[in-house]
């Protein structure tokens, strides 16, 4: 008897099994990377372009800018207001940076991306240079890779001034 009622219950519990929805296929993490790879280089053209706009659409929006000695400029606007005005404080300005290394997360909707940066032509005279690291964080959203938050640090060593004598 216990046999019977078994077999039903076996049936349905295979049934309901078939009928559930198939896992996704897991997420190509190498094409993820290389995704985020291309928004990084594609900044980077819009960087040197001066597009300013471009730049603080890449970002969601909440995305958040952090740089040396200034607050966090959080929001499309005040990004593109503090990129705009870095960019009039440094007319010659153009940058460039290197990847280092990106990670994805396994569920690919969260990617981080470190590496090194320079500018040249820097200052109203366009004789100042900088270098330094990088994190930028990528966030999925609808399906597009996204800047939530970019923390850049300058390496270059602080100038002293000799005491007077």
């Amino acid at each position: 008897m216990c046999r019977f009622v078994l077999s039903p219950l076996v049936f349905i519990a295979l049934s309901a099994a078939a009928c559930a929805p198939p896992a996704p296929a897991p997420a190509d993490l190498a094409a993820e990377e290389q995704a985020v790879r291309a928004i990084s280089m594609q900044w980077l053209e819009f960087e040197n372009a001066k597009d300013m706009a471009a730049i603080a659409a890449l970002f969601t929006e909440d995305g958040t800018l952090i740089r040396e000695h200034l607050e966090p400029v959080v929001g499309h606007a005040a990004i593109e207001a503090h990129l705009t005005r870095d960019q009039a404080e440094n007319p010659s300005g153009v940058a460039h940076w290197a990847t280092d290394r990106v990670e994805v997360t396994a569920s690919a909707d969260l990617a981080v991306e470190y590496g090194t940066w320079s500018e040249t032509g820097l200052g109203p005279n366009g004789t100042e240079q900088d270098q330094g690291r990088y994190v930028t964080v990528y966030r999925k959203v609808n399906g597009a890779w996204k800047v939530a938050a970019d923390i850049s640090l300058s390496t270059k060593p602080e100038t002293t001034s000799s005491p007077s004598t």
